[in-house]
């Protein structure tokens, strides 16, 4: 009979410990949860002031791009409409990283939480990567036909070589700039500020949340 109540006492004893641990562990859970979307404050912020300044540059463009001259050149019409595009593009999408950081705030499921912050880690450089595809507007703005009809050694030889190297930096940018290269030197140059120092931080909540489930 003693036997009986010593086991059953100790099964009493393991429920209460099991209970106790996954209260804990989900407690744990929550705080690595909270302190994961806390983290994301200073990319937030830092993505609405690039959208309201991003959106003011844009009617500036714009207003720029209206008021040219029907006699400019087409060279730096066509620039500036590509200059606007571009910057278009690159607002909508840290418009669509906002939205991805108000997703990752309501989300409890750690799995959503991950794919959600992977989704907003690429966004972040691919951003990037599509303003660099612009780099041969800053160099074709200022060609006009008088410089290829009266002075063609400047235009063949100084000009254009100078449109194929931004063109090309531009498009290794493009290419390049992914979390492939995390761990490069020149990629940590670039990427270094509170922004992504942020999604990265949160980032690393999230796998350590994940591990210890896991675990």
């Amino acid at each position: 009979m003693e036997n009986l109540e010593i086991i059953n006492l100790w099964k009493q004893y393991d429920e209460k410990l099991e209970k106790s641990l996954s209260l804990n562990k989900k407690i744990l859970v929550e705080l690595q949860q909270q302190k994961a979307k806390k983290a994301l404050k200073p990319a937030r912020n830092y993505k609405w002031i690039a959208v309201f300044v991003g959106l003011a540059y844009i009617a500036l463009i714009a207003y720029f791009l209206y008021h040219l001259s029907s006699f400019a050149s087409i060279f730096i019409n066509v620039s500036v409409a590509i200059h606007l595009v571009v910057t278009i593009i690159a607002v909508g999408m840290y418009i669509r990283q906002l939205v991805l950081i108000n997703e990752i705030d309501r989300s409890e499921d750690i799995l959503q939480m991950q794919q959600k912050m992977a989704k907003l880690q690429s966004s972040t450089l691919k951003v990037i990567a599509v303003c660099f595809l612009q780099f041969p507007v800053f160099a074709t703005w200022n060609i006009n036909f008088e410089l290829i009809d009266k002075r063609p050694l400047a235009f063949w030889f100084i000009q254009i070589p100078i449109v194929a190297l931004l063109t090309y930096v531009g498009i290794w940018f493009y290419k390049n700039i992914n979390l492939k290269n995390i761990n490069k030197r020149w990629f940590r140059m670039m990427f270094y500020g509170a922004e992504w120092n942020a999604i990265l931080k949160s980032g690393k909540f999230i796998d350590e949340i994940k591990e210890f489930e896991k675990g």
